[in-house]
């Protein structure tokens, strides 16, 4: 039987971002807002965001994911974008969390399979 965790770490998904450090974070949001705007339609819109875990990596996810979060609405504002995208975030594996952005009616539809 497929747990719903399962079920989101084989999701199969149009991007992955792994963050792996704080530097390179700008250049995630940049890529991701480039993404999105280039999405048309945006009815099969699916991104994946991994972050660190364990020890001090969890904290620092939080605070990546946040600023993640923060930098990319207002990326997508600047681009007057404004997709309707369910965020899941997850457990992926002993060294990551997950963090699945997409279409709500994609997950849906996904969840019904």
């Amino acid at each position: 039987m497929t747990t719903e965790l399962d079920f989101y770490r084989s999701l199969n998904v149009a991007r992955t971002f792994r963050v792996s450090s704080s530097q390179g974070i700008t250049n995630i949001v940049a890529q991701l807002a480039d993404f999105i705007e280039k999405k048309d339609p945006m009815d099969d819109l699916s991104l994946r965001i991994l972050l660190p875990r364990g020890g001090e990596g969890s904290r620092r996810s939080q605070k990546w994911g946040a600023y993640i979060r923060s930098e990319l609405i207002l990326a997508l504002k600047r681009k007057k974008i404004s997709p309707k995208l369910r965020e899941v975030r997850y457990i992926h594996d002993e060294h990551n969390f997950g963090w699945i952005l997409i279409e709500p009616t994609l997950l849906e539809n996904l969840h019904d399979k």
